[in-house]
């Protein structure tokens, strides 16, 4: 995936233009490139986010800032800003992946009065896995494609086939087997975007593929792109 800062956009109108007030300006949306498709808590999966920005402009002319900073919504941690010709910026760079997600952008001008636009860091569909697994990604795969270890389960046994995928917007996720859409039957369940084989037998056995996608512009104002991800499990019963 190419990564380009996009156009900037006005971020949030605070009142009719009518009143001349200032609003805020900024590069509205900016797209992570993952290094790689799997993260675990023993390697961390780290992507690279171009720089974003916000400034201040009052019908149309540049207003000076003084300060500047951004907050994460999804946590509320504020990052200063760093003032630069008239613009704020907060410096990215290779960062892991879990710092995609909205922003709010707030920017002092000389007057002492307070602005604000929001932004937000788009992330295509990652493994995010809570424990260490043995996996393996297709090089060069379009859409990736992540292929799990053989899991081999007992007649009668419960087992939980994870799918932690990551991505910004929320992802939808799906389950199939066998190349057939999998539905409800009376053993298997759903945790969130896992699927549980509740009682294993033979009619469990086979490959079981996980799909995630989202879909975001790549540029503002250009079409909304899919962006997907495969997960696919050998399942034995034994």
């Amino acid at each position: 995936m190419r990564n380009k800062e996009m156009k900037y956009l006005i971020l949030i109108g605070l009142v009719p233009l009518a009143l001349a007030q200032v609003t805020v300006i900024g590069n509205l949306a900016v797209v992570a490139s993952p290094e790689s498709h799997v993260g675990t808590p023993n390697k961390t999966l780290y992507a690279t986010i171009p720089n974003l920005w916000c400034a201040a402009q009052k019908l149309g002319e540049h207003v000076d800032v003084e300060y500047g900073e951004f907050t994460r919504l999804s946590d509320g941690k504020v990052f200063p800003g760093t003032v630069n010709q008239g613009k704020v910026y907060l410096e990215i760079g290779k960062v892991s992946v879990k710092v995609a997600g909205r922003y709010r952008c707030e920017v002092r001008t000389l007057d002492k009065e307070i602005h604000s636009g929001n932004l937000i860091i788009y992330l295509p569909p990652v493994l995010d896995f809570p424990s260490a697994v043995r996996v393996s990604e297709v090089l060069n795969a379009r859409p990736p494609h992540v292929i799990g270890a053989e899991r081999r389960g007992l007649h009668g046994e419960r087992m939980v086939l994870e799918c932690p995928i990551l991505a910004n917007p929320e992802p939808m996720v799906r389950w199939d087997k066998n190349g057939e859409p999998l539905g409800n039957s009376e053993n298997i369940e759903y945790d969130g975007n896992n699927l549980i084989l509740t009682q294993l037998s033979e009619e469990h056995a086979g490959k079981y593929r996980c799909t995630g996608d989202n879909s975001f512009p790549l540029f503002v104002d250009g079409p909304s792109i899919p962006h997907q991800l495969y997960f696919d499990q050998d399942i034995k019963v034994v």
